[in-house]
């Protein structure tokens, strides 16, 4: 039995020309409608083309704001950092200038000694000062001791150095040397004895032992000639803020 070959038929003509026909009638509706619905909005007071380009419009300015924005926070960091170094500037400044103030308040304070030392008539060996500051903690001192003798004088002087501090501790009176008070060898070997034709300082760091309260200082020079008076002096226990 022969096999019949079934071939499948074109569409009419018509029947393609109705699809075309329908889909380029759905697509002028499409763009009816779409210019209808653009145009009701236009008469509503809505512009699409203006919005868009208004739109356009504000992001390029949004985006020019940004950038002086940027810019803003760059320049005011600069500002920053300049018055940061101004102040930085400024506490240099102030701090040379109270070291400068300290300074010449010390210059001067020398000066009104030195002047002192000069217009003394005194003569003999004498203690011009005793001065005594306060150290890194409660128990530490600074011991300033100044011996002098008439500006007058034409030869030098030597001897040898004395110095205890009085106190109490537990009620009991104290003397100490500057062996108890912590001073170290080689000030106690430069606080021993004096040599000088018009002035000499002499200087030690003490360290009060626990539980001593002091009182005075008592100091006595020795002159190595005998034809020069021995002298012994007492300094209340008064402490200058170093």
């Amino acid at each position: 039995m022969d096999k019949i070959r079934k071939t499948r038929l074109p569409p009419p003509h018509g029947i393609r020309n109705n699809r075309i026909f329908v889909i380029g009638g759905i697509v002028c509706g499409l763009i009816v409608v779409w210019v209808a619905y653009e145009f009701g909005l236009i008469r509503a007071g809505y512009n699409g083309f203006e919005a868009r380009k208004r739109y356009a419009g504000l992001e390029a300015r949004l985006d020019e704001i940004r950038g002086q924005n940027e810019e803003l926070h760059r320049k005011l960091a600069l500002l920053e950092t300049g018055k940061k170094i101004d102040r930085e500037a400024y506490r240099q400044v102030e701090q040379q200038l109270v070291a400068l103030q300290d300074k010449i308040l010390a210059q001067r304070e020398d000066l009104a000694f030195y002047r002192g030392i000069v217009a003394d008539q005194e003569t003999g060996l004498r203690v011009q000062d005793l001065e005594l500051q306060a150290g890194d903690d409660a128990s530490s001192f600074s011991l300033r001791l100044v011996v002098a003798q008439a500006m007058r004088a034409t030869q030098r002087i030597s001897g040898s150095v004395d110095l205890q501090v009085e106190g109490t501790r537990d009620g009991k009176p104290l003397a100490l040397g500057l062996a108890d008070l912590g001073v170290a060898a080689e000030q106690r070997k430069a606080m021993a004895g004096f040599s000088f034709r018009y002035f000499q300082n002499l200087e030690a760091d003490i360290v009060l032992p626990d539980g001593f309260v002091p009182t005075r200082v008592i100091v006595k020079l020795t002159p190595k000639d005998h034809r020069t008076k021995s002298l012994k002096k007492a300094f209340d226990w008064v402490v200058r803020d170093g």
